[in-house]
This record gives structure tokens, sequence and C-alpha cells, in this order.
């Protein structure tokens, strides 16, 4: 029997999880990644405790032992512990999951006292490792399905040939647990991938961009790989191309934005925004881009539509139009500056009427910041002062 050797820290805290599990009843295992993490020597965040038994009455116990908070999980008995020093334990009730045969839909979820039914049901081998941490076995191994070995061969292998038909997101978790890990996904895992790319389709727009999103936290050349596994040519998604990719990723950088929703919007560049389930202020944004190109970037009173758009949309400009990238740059780097110091009503006490004139005069204002014929306040009430003097002030 292999066992596993957790470092000092860990290895108190488990002992105590175990020992309060045997008190009540109970079996507890270390499930998962963070096994695979530690057998590997990898750091990993996610602690997840497999319980043969109610987890949420263990987590409330293991929480007053530790003077933690105590987070409830919905639908299923399931919990959160966090406590003083940031760390953090979810604790999970064994379960079994039964997939409908005809749909693609979430499956129906039932306790289980058998710790191989809750392994079984779990995606890929390397994932499907337990650790005992009850005190007669603490640290015993348990590997039905020779993850181990695949790990050691650095291979991902779903349990089932069914598994990416019975949930199609497993599709984008072997993609990014194949960027992650630096694994390659098996030969006939990759045969049923390919097969059943077509059940992407069925996905509910929640769980499809949920992994979507899941997926693009690794970075932009997770599209790379979307696209060589044909992830983005089922769901009839763009590929925005590797230069984009390469500057999308300069100007994350340069800028400090997350690039998240950027390679979303060019994900869906040549689709109907309203055909998708995102916030509205996302598809204002999404609207707000595709009215400007390189020409409309160039106009000086582009800088109206610029103050209009998130710090992702702007990234999105950036990378699109290369050509025009200084002007975002310029506006990235000023556009503090380019805000009037005069307000409405200094513009009416100089003379200015109700709107729209104090409107056209703030637009007036920006765009002479903007083109650098402004600079300070002074201008800004020469600007004014000329314009009520019947004088033009379009720049």
């Amino acid at each position: 029997m292999r066992r596993i050797n957790f470092e000092s820290e860990l290895r108190s805290v488990f002992r105590e999880i175990g020992k309060i599990a045997k008190e009540m009843g109970y079996s507890v295992y270390l499930v998962g990644g963070p096994v695979r993490d530690i057998l590997f020597g990898r750091s990993f965040q996610d602690i997840d405790i497999v319980c043969i038994g109610n987890a949420v009455k263990l987590a409330k116990v293991f929480s007053k032992k530790v003077g933690g908070k105590l987070i409830y999980r919905r639908c299923f008995p399931n919990a959160t512990v966090e406590w003083v020093d940031s760390s953090k334990i979810d604790f999970v009730t064994a379960r079994s999951e039964v997939y409908p045969k005809n749909k693609v839909a979430l499956p129906k979820i039932r306790r289980t006292k058998d710790l191989m039914v809750d392994l079984k049901r779990r995606d890929f081998t390397v994932n499907a490792i337990a650790a005992d941490l009850n005190p007669a076995a603490f640290g015993n191994l348990n590997d039905p399905f020779n993850g181990l070995l695949d790990c050691q061969k650095k291979l991902l292998r779903v349990l089932h040939p069914d598994s990416f038909k019975e949930d199609p997101t497993r599709i984008f978790r072997a993609i990014r647990f194949s960027m992650e890990l630096s694994f390659d996904i098996e030969e006939k895992t990759k045969k049923y991938l390919y097969r059943d790319l077509k059940f992407l389709k069925y996905l509910t727009p929640e769980r499809l961009w949920k992994e979507i999103r899941l997926s693009l936290k690794d970075g932009s050349d997770v599209l790379n790989y979307l696209k060589k596994y044909g992830v983005l040519k089922v769901l009839g998604f763009s590929y925005p191309g590797q230069g984009f990719l390469e500057r999308i990723d300069v100007g994350s950088i340069q800028f400090g934005v997350n690039p998240i929703d950027t390679l979303i919007m060019a994900l869906i560049e040549r689709k109907s925004v309203s055909k998708y389930t995102f916030e509205r202020s996302f598809i204002r944004q999404v609207k707000c881009v595709k009215e400007l190109d390189s020409k409309a970037l160039r106009a000086i009173k582009v800088v109206h539509k610029l103050f209009q758009l998130e710090d992702y949309s702007l990234l999105y400009l950036f990378a699109r139009y290369p050509k025009n990238s200084i002007i975002i740059e310029n506006f990235f780097d000023n556009r503090e500056k380019l805000k009037p110091e005069l307000n409405g009503e200094d513009i009416k006490k100089l003379g200015a009427k109700e709107s729209p004139e104090i409107g056209k005069l703030m637009k007036r204002i920006i765009e002479g910041r903007w083109i650098g014929k402004i600079s300070d306040k002074k201008g800004e009430i020469e600007l004014v002062e000329k314009y009520l003097g019947g004088r033009d002030v379009s720049w």
C-alpha cells in the first residue's frame, strides 16, 4: 500500500479532521487535485475533503475547533471552513451522479457510503486518487483507476468512454489540465473528445460561459488549444489570431487590465451579441466597440466614445487595430488630464445658457485637450469666451 507524506502543518490539520470524523462515526479522505499535486511536489490551493457521512456536520465541529467561519453550499450537504490565516477547506459529502441518457444536463445526485462510487464519478484518473485521513489508515492511498501511473506518464485519461458525452464541460477541463500540468491527452481519451465535441452545443449558456471564463483565467494561449481541439469551430466562435493574442498579452500588462472580457469580445466578434445571455453592460460595450474602426479612431470626436468604454473594451481596440494603438495608449495615459477643470456651473457663470449649450462646450474642451490645443483652465476659459463672442470653436 502506497502512502502519502504531508508537510507538518497539513498533517496536523488532517489528523484532527480524521479524529473528529472517527468520533462522529464518519470516514474522511483527501481527494483529487491536492493528492496529485502533493505526490508530485506541486503547489495547490483548494483542499477537498470527502466525507462518508454528513459533511456539513463534520465541518461545523471542525470550524469550532479552529475558530473558523462556516460557509454552507447549496443543493447538497457540503460546506467550506475558513479561518484566520486564510486557510480554507471544502467538506463534501460522498455522492454518486446519474446523468440523463438522452440530453446534456446536470446529473441527479445521491449520497453514497462507498468511496469507490464517489471516485468513479470524477473526470480523469489523475483526479480520482484519495488519501485516507482516518486514524487507522492515515496517509494510505486509494487509487482504483491507476491515476498514479497516469501521473507518472503525464497522461490525462477519462474513467469511461461516455465521460465527455455525459458532461461536455470536461472537454474544457481536459484542455485546461493539459496546459496547467503539461500532460498529454491519452489517445483514446482524445478520440472520445473529438467524437463528443458536438455535445458542447447543448450546454446551457450559463455552464458554457462559466467554463470559458475559467479557461481564459489561464491566459490567452488557451485559445490556441481550443482552436487545436476544434472547440472554437463547433461553437462557431472566431479565432482572433496569434498577433491579436500577443498584443492582448502586452496590453493587459501595460495597462493593468484583466483580459478575460476582451478575449470574449474577440470570440464573438462575428456574432450578434443579442443571441447571448450576457449582462446588459457587456452588450452595450460590444455594440460601442463595433461602431469603431481604424478610420473612426483617427477622428477627433472619438474621444467621447472612448470615455464610454470600459478598460477591457479599450484593450480590445488596442489589440484589434495595431496601427492605431498609439491612440489607445494616449487615452490610457492621459484620460484624467482630458477631463475639463471647468464644471457646468463655472461655464454658466461665464455667460453660457443651460444645456445643451453647456454640454457642447464641455465636449469642445475635451476635444481641445485631446489634440493638445488646451492644456489648462485658462485655455478652457478662452474657448468659452471665444464661443460666447460668436466665434467658431470646432476643431
